[in-house]
């Protein structure tokens, strides 16, 4: 085997070793960061508005 082709097997052999590592990474997430907050309770803006209404038209 020629210098050139150690060199590209190397090579080649690295970045499958880099793309599986990048992979895996992704799959599994930051670890050491914490969940995020739950999302707050929504009010709607029309809340309380039908209070008063009886249903009849005006």
């Amino acid at each position: 085997m020629s210098t050139a082709v150690k060199v590209s097997a190397f090579a080649a052999a690295l970045v499958a070793v880099f793309v599986v590592a990048w992979t895996i990474g992704s799959a599994v997430g930051p670890l050491d960061e914490a969940p995020p907050a739950p999302p707050a309770p929504t009010t709607s803006v029309h809340e309380g508005h039908h209070e008063g209404h009886t249903g009849g038209t005006p």
